[in-house]
């Protein structure tokens, strides 16, 4: 990855130049990507959509990030994870199965 060296722009200029990178990028998917449910691999979650996905509270999602267990990307103030990432973080990690004293252990 390039490294990304910005100039002094005003702040409303780089929105707008932002703006219209994201319109450009939008636009230029195919036709039969966009307004379908199914989403490309590479598409970011918000730590809420991540969440939801993984069926638990993002303070989780928060701390498999710390923990090291999801890569996650910062944009801004903002934090997204990709999905690819996500899916693969799901297969790499195993479950532990605990056991209690229902299980017959002796």
């Amino acid at each position: 990855m390039e490294p990304f060296i910005l100039s002094p722009v005003p702040y409303a200029q780089l929105l707008e130049d932002l703006r219209a990178i994201f319109r450009h990028e939008t636009n230029q998917r195919p036709a039969t990507a966009q307004g379908t449910s199914d989403t490309p691999a590479t598409d970011l979650l918000t730590v809420q959509e991540a969440a939801e996905m993984l069926d638990v509270c993002p303070q989780t999602v928060h701390e498999w990030k710390r923990r090291g267990l999801l890569t996650y990307h910062k944009m801004g103030r903002r934090t997204y994870l990709k999905r690819a990432e996500v899916l693969a973080a799901l297969k790499s990690e195993k479950r532990t199965v605990k056991t209690g004293k229902g299980t017959g252990r002796a």
